[in-house]
């Protein structure tokens, strides 16, 4: 049976599931459940900042982060089990976590995972001449 990635591959995407997959889940879903934005610092993150100066709904960029994180939460377990089917879930996960802007730097943590994701995806693909069949 070939899995869609190598097993060094799934324990790094792993941590991308927990640490964006599961933050963004939280962040997203917090203030559509209570009422209330979920912030550190006084500060409710850039996405929601851009969205109110684009007269854009807030409930649109939370929707955004809890889709992501989501798809993270989806599609990692499918390729510890080695489906192909949760291929494409978690390429869709990294490519929206490249989306999620944050931090003072050239690149948030969030899209650092996500560039790491992706590298996992494409460069740690098994083969049938990797793995015997």
């Amino acid at each position: 049976m070939n899995r869609p990635v190598k097993p060094a591959a799934l324990v790094i995407l792993t941590l991308c599931c927990l640490y964006p997959g599961l933050t963004l889940l939280f962040q997203g879903a917090y203030p559509l459940v209570t009422g209330a934005m979920f912030n550190l610092s006084n500060h409710e993150g850039y996405m929601i900042d851009m969205a109110r100066q684009l007269g854009i709904p807030v409930w649109v960029p939370l929707s955004i982060k809890t889709g992501v994180g989501g798809l993270w939460l989806l599609g990692v377990p499918g390729l510890w089990a080695g489906d192909w089917r949760a291929y494409p879930i978690v390429l869709l996960a990294a490519i929206g976590s490249l989306t999620i802007p944050g931090g003072t730097g050239l690149l948030s943590g969030v899209q650092v995972m996500g560039v790491v994701g992706l590298i996992c995806l494409t460069v740690f693909r098994e083969t049938s001449q990797t793995q015997p069949a």
